[in-house]
């Protein structure tokens, strides 16, 4: 098979000072796996320890120990992805076929997704698949207060992976729980104690995030009503955002419609709002069913990135009813569900 051409999926693993990321990668890459797989570590400091923790130190794993890989060497990030493509297409390495980031604790995830969406030869070889974050129960209290870094990591997760289980009661496991739905509600929660099997953690890094079941997870508890009001025929958009439970201007807004959406109208207004709102706008992820579409659509965006718009698969069984997700600071809640009303009116 010729790998000169093809797309790499990319993970990126995040998560603060301390929260696993290492050990998360040094148990689940193993064997076939790590063959398969490139690292490129990101440490924070001038000498590099990651790359030896990880334990799958090969000619495939890049370490960037100059700083943070969302700042000081942002270009050096390309550089690095420019020139792992290259060596594997002249076959100066061993093919692999997907690539994980290990980033800096102190990392802000958007500016590195943003160059693997944005950067015209990245985002022509390489494809993000996940985002996944790894939270400390232990310490995460004192770093959600103190680090916006700590915010920031768990906004961006597709996945959420909680690390030291075992090592937090029960209370603050719940906190945890509810601090996360929160703060990011499409994201999978999944749970690390002493008794997890590393190969259970494996679809974490190898598979790609799926928004098949964010209606399962998000709309449920939000599912439009059998008397759900209508506006002109269309679906009346039924909101639902929750509070806080922090001293912080961030909160998560949910929209979901019972009736296929317009595309055009529907992408217009998104583009007005993220070119107006974009850089208090951290996150949007959402299921959405097209007038004239056999299956739902997925979409992401970050700020004013957007990600390619993703048809699911049509024999999957997907409730038809469409959930958006909003992750805002700033912004208010119930006007960003107006202005759409008030948008879909003024076309109307």
């Amino acid at each position: 098979m010729s790998t000169a051409y093809d797309v790499i999926p990319v993970t990126i693993v995040t998560g603060f000072l301390g929260s696993g990321k290492s050990t998360l990668l040094s148990d689940v890459l193993t064997g076939e796996v790590a063959r398969d797989t490139a690292v490129l570590v990101n440490e924070f400091g001038s000498v590099g320890l990651d790359q030896m923790l990880v334990g799958t130190v090969d000619t495939r794993t890049v370490l960037l120990d100059q700083g943070c890989l969302c700042c000081a060497v942002r270009g050096e990030l390309k550089d690095s992805l420019v020139d792992l493509f290259s060596r594997r297409a002249r076959g100066e390495i061993a093919p692999f076929s997907r690539l994980v980031i290990e980033t800096s604790g102190l990392a802000m995830p958007t500016p590195i997704i943003a160059t693997l969406l944005s950067d015209p030869f990245v985002s022509k070889h390489y494809v993000l698949h996940a985002t996944v974050t790894v939270v400390d129960a232990v310490n995460f209290a004192d770093q959600r207060d103190r680090h916006p870094e700590w915010l920031a990591q768990v906004i961006a997760a597709d996945r959420i992976l909680v690390s030291k289980a075992d090592l937090a009661g029960p209370r603050e496991l719940q906190v945890l729980r509810d601090t996360l739905a929160s703060r990011n509600p499409a994201a999978d929660i999944v749970i690390r104690d002493a008794a997890t099997n590393p190969t259970d953690l494996l679809a974490l890094l190898t598979n790609p995030a799926s928004s098949d079941d964010l209606i399962r997870r998000v709309g449920e508890s939000v599912r439009v009503s059998a008397n759900a009001n209508t506006l002109g025929g269309r679906s009346r958009g039924t909101l639902m955002h929750r509070e806080e439970l922090s001293a912080t201007h961030v909160e998560s807004c949910c929209l979901t419609f019972d009736k296929p959406l317009d595309w055009v109208p529907f992408t217009l207004w998104l583009t007005l709002l993220l070119n107006r709102h974009g850089s208090r706008i951290l996150r949007v992820k959402g299921v959405v069913w097209m007038r004239g579409f056999d299956s739902p659509a997925a979409i992401h965006a970050v700020h004013h990135l957007v990600h390619p718009v993703i048809h699911l698969d049509p024999s999957q069984n997907v409730p038809r009813v469409s959930v958006i997700v909003f992750i805002v600071e700033d912004l208010d809640c119930a006007k960003l569900s107006d202005s759409f009303e008030r948008f879909m009116e003024r076309l109307g």
